[in-house]
C-alpha cells in the first residue's frame, strides 16, 4: 500500500461541499478548514449551489490560519440564474471561482421529476423537489436562445470573468453545451477553464470530446465521489488522463456529503488508487499542487 500522508502537503481540492446548506453536509466551513489544515493541504474551494460561498471563504480565512479558503458562485436560480450582476459582485467580493448552472441546468433538470414518489431519493433530488413542489424551482437554464444561438448574458459573463481573471467552470451543462461554452470562453479570452467532473453520469465527456476540449487548454476536474459511489471507474479515469495529458488534469473530491467520509480521507484514498495503477509522485504532484496554484495565482 502507497503511503500517501506526505503528498498531501499542499494540495488544493478546488471541490468541496460543507455546511451552511438546504443540503446536508458533513461539517461546516470552519470544521472542514480545521480537517482540511491538519491533513496538511494547502487549502481547498466551497461550493454551494444555491448561495455564493466567496464571501464565507473570506471569514474562514481569518478564523483559521495555515490553510487556504477560496469560493465562488454557481449560476443557479437562486442567486438569478445566468445573472452578471452577481457575476461582477463575486468579481469584485474577490470569488476566484464561476461554475455555470448544476442542479438548475437543462441538462439535469431533464431527470429531476423521474425521482418524485420514489423512496430515497439522493439529497440534491430532494431540495430540489422541495423548491418544486412550493413552486420555487424556477426555469431550467441553458446557454443557448431557443434559437440555438449563445445568450448576449453568456458572453457578458464571459467577458466578467475575463477581467476579474477568476475560473470558468462549466458545472453540470451537457457535454455538447459544455463544448460549445469552452469554444466561447476561448473565444472571448477567458484563461482558466475548467471542465467539472467528466466522468459524471450527467456531464460525461467522451474521450473524443476529451481529446478536442484538451487543444483549448482546459483543465479536466477528476473527482472522487464519483469513483467513491461507483459512478465511474478508476481505470476509465486513469486512460482519460492519460489521453488529455498530466499538464490538463486536476484532483478534487466533490465531498463533503453527510454519508460519505471527510474529504481529506477521501483525497488521499484518491491519490492512493492512482499511484498503486502507476502514477508517479511527480505526476500526482503536478494535478495536485502544481496545476491547481496556476488556476489560483497566475
Amino acid at each position: 500500500m502507497v503511503n500517501v500522508k506526505d503528498l498531501l502537503r499542499g494540495v488544493f481540492d478546488f471541490h468541496v461541499h460543507s455546511a451552511p446548506d438546504i443540503v446536508p453536509r458533513l461539517l461546516d466551513d470552519i470544521a472542514l478548514a480545521r480537517l482540511y489544515r491538519d491533513y496538511g493541504f494547502g487549502g481547498f474551494i466551497i461550493k454551494n449551489h444555491y448561495s455564493p460561498t466567496y464571501d464565507r471563504a473570506y471569514l474562514v480565512r481569518r478564523a483559521v490560519d495555515g490553510v487556504e479558503v477560496f469560493g465562488g458562485v454557481v449560476l443557479n436560480n437562486s442567486v438569478g440564474g445566468l445573472n452578471p450582476r452577481i457575476v461582477y459582485v463575486a468579481g469584485k467580493s474577490g470569488a476566484k471561482i464561476v461554475w455555470f448552472p448544476t442542479v438548475d441546468s437543462a441538462n439535469e433538470r431533464s431527470s429531476l421529476l423521474n425521482w418524485r414518489n420514489k423512496p430515497n431519493p439522493p439529497a440534491w433530488a430532494r431540495a430540489q423537489l422541495e423548491l418544486y413542489e412550493r413552486g420555487l424551482l424556477g426555469n431550467a437554464l441553458s446557454i443557448f436562445n431557443k434559437d440555438g444561438r449563445i445568450k448576449p448574458e453568456v458572453d457578458e459573463i464571459l467577458d466578467l470573468i475575463k477581467e476579474f481573471n477568476m475560473i470558468l467552470a462549466t458545472g453540470h451543462l451537457s457535454p455538447s453545451e459544455g463544448m460549445q461554452l469552452v469554444k466561447r470562453a476561448a473565444e472571448r479570452g477567458v484563461r482558466k477553464i475548467i471542465v467539472t467532473h467528466p466522468e459524471f453520469p450527467t456531464t460525461k465527456y467522451s474521450i473524443e470530446q476529451q481529446r478536442e476540449l484538451a487543444n483549448y487548454g482546459v483543465y479536466f476536474e477528476r473527482c472522487y465521489e464519483s469513483i467513491l459511489t461507483g459512478r465511474a471507474n478508476i481505470n476509465d479515469v486513469a486512460r482519460a488522463i492519460r489521453e488529455t495529458g498530466i499538464e490538463r488534469n486536476i484532483l478534487s473530491t466533490d465531498l463533503g456529503q453527510a454519508h460519505n467520509e471527510p474529504p481529506p480521507q477521501g483525497y488521499a484514498e484518491f491519490i492512493e488508487k492512482l499511484m498503486n495503477i502507476g502514477f508517479t509522485r511527480e505526476e500526482i504532484e503536478v494535478m495536485t499542487r502544481d496545476n491547481q496554484r496556476r488556476l489560483l495565482y497566475e
